[in-house]
């Protein structure tokens, strides 16, 4: 989330308008994240938000995307809730941008957090690719191994080299590997492809609910899992054990990971790292920062990557679990 779109009191009341859900009260920008436009919304009725849909998020998707997030709602896993205009619509118009508006999703993202939140967070990632296990709806990954060959090009040798040294050569290497020796065969499914801690809402210790699915996608649900990990389990850019194993064992007690998924874990982890990676490296280039958005340091997740560059394709990270 970020406040990419700027949204006077004027121009909040002129959308209400077209939804029955009171009258506005008080709104704020919301500036975690760095993707979308949000507003947190007070009404007569209740709190809100809108979401302003910014470049990544491709209009053919949302409703996929919307689509997901009310069938999740209606399981077992809480989310904010898209809201119908008087018309019936989940998705407007506004300044040539989409948008649509949640319900608010109550509780907070963890700053800090330990390895039973790990383990919480490891049982609601399996209970979302289970239960979306039959969903019929399917749109292909636009961030994967095409995206991450196709943006290294789009940023010179120059610049990679002058936010870390070397990394130029590190990411063709690194390209180069995955393409060779990225798998096949593994279970797939509906994704959530972004569950990092700002995703994730907790209230009196209990995950409360999971939020920003419009990375959402059918792929590798073993690269759901790696993107969760390097998300979880990397404490200021050092590998938390614990952590790990304690959000493998939360997966665990609802999904099990058969021997090829364990086997290889390690080049999915990498691509996960470096899909990360390659998009933090962009932003850091072509996007400006201000009070409302905050562009996050590419070189966390260079160290993650080269973490599991060290331990090598044939590393047992189920060691003793």
């Amino acid at each position: 989330m970020a406040v990419h779109t700027k949204l006077s009191k004027y121009d909040i009341n002129k959308i209400l308008r077209n939804y029955n859900i009171g009258q506005l009260k008080s709104f704020s920008g919301i500036k975690d994240g760095i993707e979308n436009t949000n507003y947190k919304l007070e009404t007569s009725n209740n709190n809100y938000v809108i979401t302003i849909y910014e470049d990544r998020v491709k209009e053919k998707n949302l409703p996929f995307f919307l689509n997901l997030m009310l069938k999740c709602k209606k399981t077992a896993i809480n989310c904010p809730e898209p809201v119908y205009d008087i018309e019936g619509k989940l998705i407007n118009n506004f300044r040539k941008k989409h948008f649509s508006i949640f319900s608010f999703l109550n509780g907070n993202s963890k700053k800090k957090w330990i390895k039973n939140d790990c383990f919480k967070v490891g049982k609601i990632l399996a209970l979302f690719h289970t239960i979306n296990k039959r969903n019929k709806m399917h749109i292909p990954n636009d961030f994967s191994l095409a995206f991450w060959k196709s943006i290294i090009y789009k940023i010179s040798k120059k610049d990679l080299e002058k936010i870390i040294p070397g990394l130029s050569s590190l990411l063709m290497n690194e390209i180069n590997f995955i393409e060779t020796n990225w798998p096949k065969l593994l279970p797939s499914g509906i994704i959530h492809a972004d569950l990092f801690p700002d995703n994730v809402f907790f209230f009196k210790n209990k995950i409360s609910g999971i939020l920003d699915f419009y990375f959402s996608c059918h792929d590798f649900l073993l690269y759901d899992l790696a993107i969760t990990v390097n998300a979880w389990c990397f404490i200021n850019g050092k590998y938390n054990k614990k952590n790990f194993d304690n959000l493998i064992r939360g997966y665990q007690t609802i999904r099990t990971l058969n021997k090829n998924e364990k086997k290889n874990f390690n080049v999915i982890l990498r691509g996960a790292s470096l899909r990360f990676l390659l998009t933090r490296i962009y932003d850091s280039i072509h996007k400006k920062e201000s009070k409302f958005i905050k562009k996050k340091d590419p070189k966390e997740f260079f160290n993650i990557l080269n973490f599991h560059i060290l331990l090598q394709e044939d590393y047992n990270y189920f060691n003793k679990l």
